[in-house]
């Protein structure tokens, strides 16, 4: 998008097709962003496009050019809010999420690279989980601005940009959850490449998208399912009353109800009914990538967007994975969601 991300973007549409199953948000657009790195002489920007130069010049190697972004993310990171700004986002999060304090936010990035043909960028930028307090949400804005300069995303915006110091970066700003379970569902078989829904999910928050060995399932059509994996994750995340994720003990047993998958399928008609099919490479429908968690049995919403070919390929070795296949030895990172940093249990 020009204004934000495709996260907000496509968070915005699911919430018009979906009302009430999507937690309220708001997005700070790439404006914002680019206010800020934008002040002084020279600014972060100026330092941002001059070390690329440089390099594209061969003054200076590869590794000065991560030292210096390395050193440009830190300041970032440093940045406050300016007080209009500020003021700005301050009226914008009483009007969306309300007066009353103690509520929570997932704070995420949402840049202008992301979600392309053939490339998702999914995990590249960071995410802070349930950050409560409006000033400890309002620090978090610098944080996860300064990621579109880590190291990863820098390495993959090389071979997908020419210019890539032209990374503008919007702030999506959701409001936390308390999911019993959670998970993420694709629109089609990933196992056998047949018809049906593939369906990963695990106890609490974040579930099946922070590498714990989640329930996987293959919803058939008429009704039927094919158990891939059970979940074996002895605990799950939660949140925290005064922020962040606490863990507690994940119940045995079977994860999603019968009524559960009812309410999986019945979403799956509804997506495919009021979204237009996204055509891959091929010129056939991509299959769809659904973020959804439960809340005493009632089904949110986190995210949709097509399964892009790079995507769907990785989203097959993760259910291999999830079932213990080939994958496990496979030393490439896999990730199915927008990078949540979801503290490990100790001791796992």
């Amino acid at each position: 998008g020009r204004t934000v991300g495709p996260k907000a973007a496509n968070l915005g549409e699911l919430h018009r097709l979906f009302p009430g199953k999507v937690a309220p948000a708001l997005a700070l657009p790439f404006g914002m962003f680019n206010e800020h790195i934008s002040a002084g002489s020279p600014s972060l920007r100026d330092q941002m496009v001059a070390a690329y130069r440089a390099r594209r010049a061969g003054e200076i190697d590869e590794a000065a050019l991560l030292e210096t972004l390395a050193e440009i993310r830190t300041r970032i990171a440093s940045l406050t809010l300016t007080a209009d700004a500020r003021a700005r986002v301050v009226r914008a999060m009483a009007a969306e999420f309300g007066s009353e304090p103690g509520y929570g936010l997932f704070i995420r990035s949402d840049t202008n690279v992301e979600d392309l043909p053939g490339f998702s960028g999914a995990g590249l930028s960071e995410t802070v989980p349930n950050v409560v307090g409006m000033e400890q949400q309002l620090a978090s804005v610098s944080q996860v601005w300064s990621s579109v300069l880590s190291t990863r995303s820098v390495a993959w915006r090389a071979n997908l940009m020419k210019n890539p110091e032209r990374i503008y970066a919007s702030v999506l700003l959701m409001q936390s959850v308390p999911a019993d379970k959670s998970g993420v569902l694709v629109t089609t078989d990933l196992v056998s490449y047949g018809k049906g829904l593939t369906v990963s999910t695990a106890w609490g928050i974040g579930g099946a998208v922070a590498g714990e060995v989640a329930e996987t399932l293959v919803l058939l059509p008429g009704g039927g399912q094919r158990l891939i994996h059970e979940a074996k994750a002895p605990y799950r995340r939660a949140l925290a009353p005064g922020g962040g994720i606490e863990w507690h003990a994940a119940p045995d047993g079977a994860v999603l109800t019968t009524d559960e998958k009812r309410q999986l399928r019945e979403l799956v008609v509804a997506v495919e009914r009021k979204y237009k099919p996204v055509l891959g490479p091929d010129e056939k429908p991509m299959p769809w990538d659904i973020e959804f968690g439960f809340v005493d049995g009632n089904l949110t919403l986190f995210q949709i967007r097509p399964l892009v070919e790079r995507g769907y390929q990785r989203a097959a070795r993760v259910v291999r994975l999830l079932a213990g296949g080939a994958a496990a030895t496979e030393k490439k990172a896999i990730d199915l969601s927008a990078s949540v940093a979801f503290p490990e249990k100790e001791g796992s």
